[in-house]
């Protein structure tokens, strides 16, 4: 699954927000190859973002939002969409992707802000789904020419939405979503190397990492003569192990999903706050390395070190939450203001070009000397 385009509004605190996954023109020498759909190579995308922002700027409500409304397109579930718009607020969503094949396609929705009190989520909403074909010298703008004026009300069973666009494949994992139900299906074999490696990395007293013969599901870590258990892909004795290796076993799992799955689009979000930085730059090196054709991965962060990385422009963005009529959350792409090759997006980001660090003024009270209110 590859996303092209969100849009937000009064669902999660987005107003008018808008996200963009694609951009114009080829890069040469990248080293992040074929950031188009194969076999479609005008069709470009932005095959890997590094999403940046200051606390609260909506980095996780992203992947909330994402994972809700790909959720629904899968099972038509309304649930999952009517939760996010705020009780007496109409809400709606846009989000244009391609799955598998050469089509286009677009949902959109408005969600009523009653839900769950009027009793009937369907009520209160209303879906629209289009679509185009790609053709073989097609960009993604050029196909979304083609979709005006052409949605269409979808009515009653909302299931039938998910066999129109094909079953979306996604991976979620953030502190409090874990990709745990999908790694039970990846072979054994990949996840025991995974867990290994990026475990023994984070600790080396923890090299002894096998698959448990006596639990289903489950792989044991022994140190000594304590057993760290991992079953069905949680961590039992979690308490046994430092934050950051703890961290490590969800990231083992992400990994390990992002090696076996094939056309997955997948969101990683905040897993490397214990984490040393050098750790976090080489495992998703190890993410970039292994991303196949038609994937896509957003990787959130506040680890400034990951501007260093040797990857396009493009692959950065950041998200601010400044004050107008209220408070609004808006994208950066450091493409767009850094047009040179010899732009540092470092010293951009030191320097606030891009308006995403944190505002400190109200730590000023707290200074010394500072006058003491009554």
């Amino acid at each position: 699954m590859i996303i092209l385009d969100v849009k937000l509004n009064n669902l999660y605190g987005f107003k008018d927000f808008n996200i963009a996954f694609s951009y114009p023109k080829k890069i040469v020498n990248s080293i992040i190859e074929n950031e188009h759909v194969a076999g479609r190579p005008n069709f470009r995308y932005k095959k890997a973002v590094i999403l940046m922002g200051a606390n609260a700027t909506g980095k996780t409500s992203l992947g909330k939002a994402l994972l809700n409304i790909i959720s629904f397109i899968n099972t038509g579930d309304t649930s999952t969409l009517a939760s996010m718009a705020p009780v007496g607020c109409n809400g709606s969503f846009q989000i244009d992707f391609v799955n598998n094949g050469f089509t286009l396609h677009r949902v959109s929705g408005k969600i009523g802000g009653h839900y769950p009190y009027d009793g009937d989520p369907g009520s209160e909403i209303t879906i629209e789904y289009s679509s185009t074909a790609i053709g073989p010298k097609d960009s993604y703008e050029m196909c979304v020419e083609k979709l005006i004026d052409q949605n269409k009300v979808i009515a009653g069973d909302y299931a039938k939405l998910g066999k129109m666009v094909g079953k979306l494949d996604f991976t979620f994992s953030c502190p409090d979503i874990k990709p745990t139900p999908k790694v039970t299906k990846v072979n054994r074999n990949t996840v025991l190397k995974t867990l290994k490696a990026v475990i023994g990395t984070l600790d080396p007293t923890l090299t002894d990492v096998r698959i448990s013969k006596d639990l289903r599901n489950s792989f044991i870590i022994r140190r000594n003569s304590e057993e760290i258990i991992i079953q069905d892909g949680k961590l039992l004795n979690r308490e046994s192990l430092s934050s950051g290796t703890a961290e490590g076993v969800d990231i083992s799992f992400f990994l390990a999903i992002l090696i076996a799955e094939r056309n997955g689009f997948y969101y990683c979000d905040e897993h490397f706050s214990y984490i040393q930085s050098d750790i976090e730059k080489r495992i998703f090196g190890l993410m970039l390395e292994h991303l196949d054709s038609n994937e896509q991965l957003i990787f959130t962060t506040h680890n400034t070190d990951m501007l260093d990385l040797n990857i396009p422009k493009h692959c950065f963005a950041f998200l601010r939450k400044k004050q107008e009529d209220d408070y609004r959350v808006s994208v950066t792409y450091a493409s767009d203001i850094l047009k040179r090759n010899s732009d540092s997006i470092r010293c951009a980001v030191e320097n606030d070009v891009f308006s995403s660090l944190p505002d400190e003024s109200a730590l000023d009270a707290l200074e010394k000397g500072a006058d003491d209110e009554e």
